[in-house]
């Protein structure tokens, strides 16, 4: 699972929708009800607020102090994806070589209505 805040939060904070806790847990929710015996990883530009909010879930492993290409290079490892709408989450989906994947996506990626989401596959979960 990979949340971005960082720059989101202040500088960009007109320009993408910033996710809350409700499409963070929809989508746990959904990859449980799908995978058995899931370990859920997280990675984030701001780990500290992830473990402040995330702390109580079952499972979870906080995943810090790596350099953004390590991040990157282990969310494609994973077995699934739960996205940010950020380039480097979509990448990390991307690059994720399991045939049986499941991305879990942000149906809204941009604050303005008006902007079309087209850079998810139709094979990711939009939520």
């Amino acid at each position: 699972m990979h949340i971005r805040r960082g720059d989101y939060v202040n500088t960009y904070s007109n320009y993408y929708h910033i996710l809350d806790d409700t499409y963070y847990l929809n989508a746990i929710a959904y990859i449980r009800d799908k995978c058995t015996n899931t370990k859920l990883f997280v990675f984030s530009d701001d780990i500290e607020w992830a473990q402040n909010n995330y702390k109580d879930i079952e499972n979870i492993i906080f995943v810090a102090q790596n350099k953004s290409y390590e991040d990157m290079y282990l969310m494609s490892l994973c077995k699934h994806n739960i996205i940010a709408n950020s380039s480097f989450s979509w990448w990390g989906a991307w690059l994720n070589e399991n045939d049986n994947k499941i991305v879990i996506a942000p149906k809204k990626w941009f604050k303005n209505e008006k902007m079309k989401n087209s850079i998810l596959p139709k094979s990711y979960i939009k939520i």
